[in-house]
């Protein structure tokens, strides 16, 4: 007969608390741009779209065989899909708190352990906005951690894609919505004038650096009635209104996996730069099969309980009986595709 932590600890009481819970919800940048879908299996297909100017029909005689183009739309780019892992354990000693506790008490146990196992689901969340948020930022991904060292070429064209300002922003003499402005030119015609930039991703420091320029002061003093102390709020209105693209700031920071010492607060979005974009359409963040759904699908699973959350974050719980022991377990198998990566115009700014 299951034991207490077995009726209590499991992946379906984990899943309701997770999916009630609202404070850990609040949506991330990087879900505007990547909406989520999940499939069977690992492979990931990095489709990169290819544009061009419109083709002319070619000329042909009377009653001649129609000549076929050739399909050029897109670039398949062929990858298998990172997995993420991470526990924790119920230790012995846990459980003996809990058993030698008033029954009062062993409600806040159980609470504990629930806020716990809602962190990794949280991390889950964490896990799929930083890849999202490194395609904004570089227009790739890196994974470098606990022995794993992968990248995701998307196709993205650094000669094209990816600019540097010879007069940065935080220099001496630096006009930066000048600048912006003249990047906005410069996206246009690198998109063969078919796109314009509608959109503009930045940080904080990049953001205070444009909406403070000289320019922007220079326009509320000389207004009919002057306005000496313009909110930001203001401040970035006008430059929204002046360039026709809406800004999207980037201000939402994590921790590394494993940092638990430090819990150094590190940007999703690199703070040097800003990303140009005519579309909020950049792809799909892909969720595959983890090996607990594979299990937990066939009905060959040992565990005591797996459920799937979030289209496809998987929560396993299982026992040990040396340590005496329950641990419960978050994975996923997940990465954004972006068939659109010809969208992205990075350019850095400090």
């Amino acid at each position: 007969m299951p034991n207490i932590f077995e009726r209590k600890i499991t992946a379906k009481n984990i899943k309701q608390v997770w999916e009630a819970d609202t404070k850990n919800k609040d949506p991330f940048i990087g879900e505007m741009f990547y909406t989520d879908v999940q499939q069977a299996g690992l492979d990931i297909n990095l489709l990169k779209g290819k544009e061009g100017l419109p083709v002319a029909l070619v000329a042909a005689n009377w009653d001649t065989d129609v000549l076929y183009r050739d399909r050029i739309g897109f670039e398949g780019l062929q990858a298998e899909l990172p997995f993420f892992k991470e526990a924790y354990k119920v230790s012995e000693k846990l459980r003996q708190k809990i058993i030698t506790s008033q029954e009062q008490y062993t409600g806040a146990f159980f609470q504990e352990i629930f806020r716990d196992s809602t962190a990794l689901l949280l991390g889950a969340r964490v896990t799929a906005e930083r890849m999202r948020m490194q395609i904004l930022g570089t227009g790739t991904i890196s994974i470098q951690e606990n022995g794993v060292d992968k990248q995701y070429n998307y196709g993205f064209d650094t000669s094209k894609q990816l600019k540097t300002e010879t007069v940065l922003w935080n220099a001496e003499g630096a006009k930066p919505l000048a600048s912006f402005i003249a990047q906005i030119k410069a996206y246009k015609k690198y998109r063969k004038n078919l796109h314009v930039a509608k959109y503009a991703v930045m940080g904080e420091e990049a953001f205070d650096k444009l909406i403070n320029d000289a320019t922007v002061t220079e326009h509320f003093q000389k207004l009919a009635i002057p306005v000496p102390f313009p909110t930001d709020e203001m401040r970035r209105a006008y430059v929204e209104a002046t360039t026709n693209v809406t800004i999207i700031l980037a201000d939402q920071y994590y921790v590394k996996a494993r940092d638990f010492k430090n819990q150094v607060a590190t940007p999703y979005y690199p703070a040097d730069r800003y990303t140009l974009l005519s579309t909020l359409d950049l792809g799909e963040t892909i969720y595959g099969t983890t090996p607990e759904e594979a299990d937990l699908l066939s009905g060959d699973s040992n565990v005591l309980s797996c459920e799937i959350v979030d289209n496809g974050v998987a929560i396993t719980t299982w026992k040990e009986t040396d340590p005496v022991c329950v641990s419960v377990k978050v994975s996923e198998v997940v990465a954004p595709s972006c068939p659109n990566i010809e969208d992205l115009y990075i350019v850095k700014v400090l």
